[in-house]
């Protein structure tokens, strides 16, 4: 099995040799470096799916790091550890490629989390290649990958709303591929020459969100020594997309709507005010009625962002689009790493069929990657996939929609097949629930609970 290649970078020993015990436990493949120097050889020498370092280091400091890791592998997600008095330079390490930073004293679950979510999501660089592929030229339905009756629905959308400066709600699930639709509006629109500037209101506190979107003053807070200008002024003229517009605080909420009602905007120390001309774009995986309903977001802005949604559909409901967009994905990927492989293997085809792409497209754009990484012929087969997708090749049960199995069939089916393999635990881990829940699902369904091994008293 493929394990993530990590290194860390930080002058504390302790730190250092810690995250590498916790890291390996995880299963990552981990190397350790004292200094800026040492690591930048290393990055030279070796790919890294992760960097994590110190931010300040005697000699060559966390900058330099970052710089020559995506110098040598822009695939590569680096991760700046600061402590909160260097936070304003960690931000503009993100401005840099940073994936984002992460404040000294750190607990270790966080440190998971973040790699967890940097491997799962995809390598940023990655992704906005495969963009610049799919929407570079104009933007029609050939670009999109899939013609599945809801897509389609989509394009038609995206048609009709490119042309004008009205604003557009994206609603979908994490990984079902928002981010792309706004950037065929942008790309379709009579903006397409201007910037397409997107901000994930859910990755910084709102202290440092604030001026990410407005820009500040130099004096405005500690560390601001110099003045510089928001996300509202990089996309005059072009398009700002507000990802995750569910998680902006109530108080970025107000200002939001103010910019969006007067057209201007007022950096952070500042008294004066700034006109601005972006076309903005939001998205979410949020009901966002529902948080109107409870008071977490104001109803007036929603109607403001709200004119016109677009819903993009989860890939369980896109079920004859997977094949075509897994082939996408071999195509885009096969190259990049050297592999020459020239088909899916029909065996594998019905267990990406069958499964329930809980992580949407992104899922199974990383499960193609991570399968040619692993793959041996120039067909990729069933063995490369991860065990949480691996069901009775038996074929479907009676009842099944369209030939593939429903969510439930497909936790029974993979229940009965590795029960007597894998202890009750594990078992839940890979289909992605709790111990509890594994044993609510056996009693409804009348299956008897498997036997206890000793390990599991």
């Amino acid at each position: 099995m493929y394990k993530p290649s990590l290194l860390v970078v930080d002058d504390e020993t302790t730190i250092c040799k810690s995250l590498q015990r916790v890291l390996e436990k995880e299963g990552y493949d981990v190397d350790i470096c004292h200094d800026g120097k040492s690591a930048m050889e290393a990055v030279s020498a070796k790919f890294y799916d992760v960097v994590l370092t110190d931010l300040k280091m005697p000699g060559a400091g966390g900058l330099e790091v970052l710089r020559r890791s995506l110098e040598e592998s822009p695939e590569t997600a680096v991760f700046i550890m600061t402590n909160y008095s260097t936070v304003e330079t960690a931000v503009e390490a993100m401005r840099l490629g940073a994936r984002d930073y992460i404040i000294k004293p750190f607990l270790h679950d966080d440190i998971k989390i973040s790699i967890q979510g940097a491997l799962a999501e995809g390598r940023l660089v990655s992704e906005n290649k495969l963009l610049k592929q799919e929407l570079g030229r104009t933007v029609n339905q050939g670009e999109f990958v899939g013609d599945c009756p809801k897509i389609k629905d989509v394009y038609r959308l995206v048609d009709k709303v490119a042309p004008t400066d009205s604003s557009v709600l994206i609603v979908g699930e994490s990984g079902s591929g928002k981010e792309l639709v706004a950037r065929a509006i942008h790309q379709r629109s009579p903006r397409a020459e201007e910037p397409f500037v997107a901000i994930n209101c859910g990755a910084l506190p709102s202290e440092l969100l604030e001026s990410e979107l407005f820009g500040h003053v130099k004096g405005a807070f500690t560390g601001a020594v110099a003045s510089r200008p928001g996300l509202f002024q990089e996309a005059r003229g072009g398009t700002l997309l507000f990802d995750e517009i569910g998680e902006l605080p109530m108080d970025l909420q107000v200002k939001l709507l103010r910019a969006l009602q007067e057209k201007e905007i007022r950096p952070v120390g500042s008294n004066k005010s700034v006109r601005t001309d972006a076309r903005i774009i939001t998205a979410t995986n949020k009901k966002l009625e529902r948080e109107v309903e409870e008071k977490r977001f104001r109803e007036d802005l929603y109607f403001r962002i709200n004119v016109l949604t677009i819903e993009m559909p989860p890939l369980r409901e896109r079920g004859e689009d997977i094949g075509k967009l897994a082939n996408h994905f071999l195509g885009v990927y096969g190259p990049k790493i050297n592999k020459a492989v020239k088909a899916i293997d029909p065996e594998m085809m019905k267990l990406l069929n069958a499964y329930s792409w809980p992580g949407n497209v992104r899922e199974l754009e990383n499960i193609i990657e991570r399968a040619l990484i692993l793959g041996e012929s120039e067909t990729l087969t069933a063995d490369t996939l991860p065990r949480k997708m691996a069901i009775p090749s038996s074929g479907p049960r009676p009842g099944a929609v369209d030939g593939r199995l429903s969510i439930d069939e497909y936790i029974q089916s993979f229940i009965q097949r590795y029960e007597n393999e894998y202890k009750e635990k594990e078992i839940a881990d890979m289909l992605g629930i709790s111990r509890k829940s594994l044993w609510e699902k056996r009693k409804r369904w009348g299956m008897e609970r498997a036997p206890l091994r000793k390990e599991e008293h």
